[in-house]
């Protein structure tokens, strides 16, 4: 195992034995014997995020497990996962899973969780869990109809939600062409209001041949013919934003281009399994 990852791996298992204890950064970082600012850097370097939205999103799973599991009272279970009341719960519980905790319980089965992190997982990046360099090709123009939305750092949850949405209603879109879904990425959109805190806008859409008929409740976007640094994600859909982050705090600044006024997108074919959420998935980031 590297030595940037084992010091992870035993702050995961201290935290695990203590989710329904109270935790804090400086009392994991003190667990392993390192200071609280060099611990949060190391933490969100190889997992993505920090110590607290990692707490926090195990706790939210291990909340609904207990809600499909027992027939527990919900403050109850707000009160195990760490808050101090049921309305607090009940407002993060909705932000990660779309619903409230009674609707949870009526649908009767979980859709996202957020998993213990794993070794494997942290080593996505160290086993080529990406192509580290990339292949610089001139793509063609995208024409694009989808459901969009704006996001804030760290949106895997969410946009996941969004597509779970988007798959729901894709077949209403006219003029589909090709065998693959695009997700694009871009700081705005006219038909899309950004909400207070976002930081860009996200549309999981597929490829047409017109954007003359564009259902209600959907946008339409033009990614132009230009310039790309193309990567290829492979594995775990959930080990997507360590890609990311690579590619946006590792490769771009290292690299003799810069980021292009322009869309990115992600490109989903029949490499990628739905089913599994895994697969791979090509990254286009314009380049100039």
């Amino acid at each position: 195992m590297p030595e940037h990852i084992k010091p992870v791996a035993d702050a995961i298992r201290f935290i695990e034995e203590r989710l329904e204890e109270p935790l804090d950064v400086r009392q994991v970082a003190g667990h392993i014997g390192f200071s609280e600012y060099y611990f949060h850097r190391m933490f969100l370097s190889v997992l993505g995020e920090s110590v607290a939205e990692y707490v926090r999103k195990r706790r939210l799973s291990e909340a609904a497990r207990r809600m499909l599991a027992k027939d527990e009272k919900l403050i109850e279970i707000a009160l195990a996962c760490g808050y101090d009341s049921q309305e607090a719960f009940t407002r993060a519980f909705k932000t990660m899973f779309g619903m409230t905790p009674g609707a949870f319980r009526k649908r009767g089965k979980m859709s996202l969780e957020k998993k213990p992190a794993t070794v494997d997982m942290m080593l996505h990046l160290e086993e080529g869990g990406l192509t580290m360099q990339p292949e610089i090709v001139e793509h063609k123009e995208e024409l694009v109809i989808g459901m969009g939305g704006s996001f804030a750092e760290n949106p895997f949850w969410e946009i996941n939600k969004l597509w779970d949405k988007f798959n729901q209603r894709e077949n209403e879109i006219p003029n589909l062409k090709g065998n693959y879904a695009l997700g694009v990425c871009m700081p705005k959109h006219d038909d899309l209001p950004v909400k207070e805190g976002d930081t860009f806008v996200y549309i999981a859409g597929r490829p047409v041949t017109s954007l003359d008929e564009v259902p209600d409740g959907m946008v339409a976007v033009k990614i132009p013919a230009r310039k790309y640094a193309k990567f290829t994600h492979k594995g775990l859909l959930t080990n997507l934003p360590h890609t990311v982050n690579y590619i946006w705090g590792t490769w771009l600044p290292k690299s003799e281009y810069k980021h292009a006024h322009s869309p990115d997108f992600e490109l989903y074919d029949e490499r990628f399994d739905v089913q599994s959420l895994s697969g791979e998935i090509d990254i286009f980031v314009p380049i100039a």
